[in-house]
């Protein structure tokens, strides 16, 4: 071992003649050293508490009280101060207590030689120091362990929660690891893919992570590592890519929507030139059949004709208005204004199958957007509402409120609800479960609240209802009434 280079000894005995032996046997210690010498238990803490000691030699009896009690002091206050307990018992009992106290060394008096001290008092710094060097390292990664953005879990084999870290206390809402120790949470993973990554060699998996509690759903890189072989402990490391995986879909939506409005505008002009054609050649043969007393089984067949060129005509314009939104207005709006115009147009129908509508709307909340088309979007998802809702047992839920700068608007019915496996097909072009729907009027909803970048979220239950929240950035300093 390398001799210390110079260190600060503080001695702490109450007797003088031993005092004297001892400092005798360290004349011949091989490292520079200032010595201290303490008589008491008090006098020890005092110099403890005024300047730096490397390292301290305690005697067992410092009159009431004893080196250990002083060793645990000092222990308390730095732990990183080694002790060297010297004492003229001699007693396996009290060797135990000394090092459980946090003594470095143990050493009789009348047993030892000068290099029996030099020997301890080397073991006793360089164990010190390797220690410290431990903590710190342990303390470094403990930081990046808290302090990390993904969200990291120690769990046993079973799945319940050893220790997380800020980010996935955070995730699941807790203020406290207490809150979390002990959860399983096998139930927020697909159990099949975390067995395939448990027992693979696979470094990392894209998982789907829920809290079904929390109504969260989150898109997630997952690592699995052994943090314990022998004790069957794992870590898992999280890292959060819904934001990534969100923005990939609602760009693959909207490339779909562009090539659906290019389509549009083909069919605008290839169909409905030939289609205004024919509407009129129908109106003529109308009249030709009734002048030349055509009986009522021919007007009848031109009446289908001309129903559903009129139903083509308006599917072409329904095409349209659900993609012709490259030219935006936007000014300053009062979000309750802008709801109340939205519930005023499906007031009618709502009236009319005796739905009850219910309106919690904050006021003073603004929203800078195009206020036509935001009408626009609402109204298809008000629409779609009220025609899912049994007459006379419906209740429509308006509510708006502002959370951190984005203005949240959800409207909730306790209609038929939606099934799951067409969720994810909600926005598309076409797509539709109602009978006559053309499936465009929430790609219409969707491409607005996008192009004022907003954002959607549908959650949903089949015969319990439907609930619809839209995020639209608000003017920021505005607060709700």
């Amino acid at each position: 071992m390398n001799a210390p280079v110079s260190i600060r000894l503080l001695v702490v005995e109450d007797d003088e003649d031993d005092y004297v032996l001892l400092m005798s046997s360290l004349k011949t210690s091989s490292f520079n050293k200032t010595v201290l010498w303490a008589d008491t238990f008090n006098r020890a803490k005092e110099i403890l508490n005024s300047q730096p000691i490397d390292i301290v030699i305690v005697d067992y009896r410092l009159g009431v009280h004893t080196g250990i009690e002083l060793v645990r002091y000092i222990r308390e206050k730095n732990p990183f101060t080694p002790c060297i307990l010297i004492t003229g018992l001699q007693a396996s009992a009290l060797d135990e207590e000394a090092l459980k106290s946090g003594a470095y060394d143990y050493l009789v008096k009348g047993k030892y030689t000068s290099e029996d001290i030099d020997r301890s008092i080397r073991y006793a710094v360089e164990k010190a120091s390797a220690l410290k060097a431990v903590k710190e390292s342990e303390n470094k990664f403990r930081n990046l362990f808290e302090n990390a953005v993904e969200y990291v879990f120690v769990i046993d084999y079973d799945m319940n929660v050893i220790d997380v870290n800020k980010a996935a206390l955070k995730l699941y809402e807790k203020n406290t690891k207490e809150e979390m120790i002990g959860q399983n949470i096998s139930d927020h993973f697909f159990p099949d893919i975390f067995e395939t990554q448990r027992y693979s060699n696979t470094s990392s998996i894209e998982i789907e992570l829920t809290i079904p509690e929390l109504d969260k759903k989150r898109y997630c890189i997952l690592n699995l590592a052994v943090v314990d072989y022998d004790k069957r402990q794992y870590q898992i490391v999280l890292h959060d890519i819904t934001e990534r995986i969100e923005n990939e879909q609602k760009e693959k939506l909207l490339e779909k929507q562009s090539l659906t409005g290019k389509v549009a505008r083909v069919i605008a002009h290839e169909i409905k030139n030939p289609l205004t054609n024919i509407h009129l050649s129908v109106e003529e043969l109308r009249v030709l059949l009734k002048d030349n007393g055509s009986g009522s089984e021919a007007l009848h067949f031109a009446e289908i004709i001309e129903r559903n060129s009129t139903r083509i005509n308006l599917l072409i314009e329904d095409l349209l208005n659900a993609t012709r939104f490259d030219t935006m207005n936007i000014a300053e709006l009062q979000l309750h204004e802008l709801l109340q115009e939205t519930i005023f147009q499906v007031r009618d129908r709502a009236k009319l199958k005796e739905i009850k509508i219910v309106e919690d709307i904050g006021t003073n909340i603004r929203i800078k957007g195009d206020k036509e088309k935001l009408v626009i979007a609402l109204l298809n998802i008000m629409v779609n509402a009220v025609e899912a809702m049994e007459e006379q047992k419906g209740i429509l839920n308006i509510r708006a409120t502002i959370n951190n700068n984005i203005a949240e608007i959800c409207i909730n019915d306790n209609g038929a609800g939606i099934a799951q496996q067409d969720m994810n097909k909600l926005f598309e072009p076409f797509f539709t479960s109602k009978r006559g729907g053309t499936g465009l009027g929430l790609t219409a909803t969707y491409t607005i609240i996008s192009k004022h970048d907003g954002s959607l979220k549908v959650n949903s239950e089949l015969n319990k209802g439907t609930q619809f929240t839209v995020y639209l950035p608000a003017t920021p300093g505005v607060m709700m009434n």
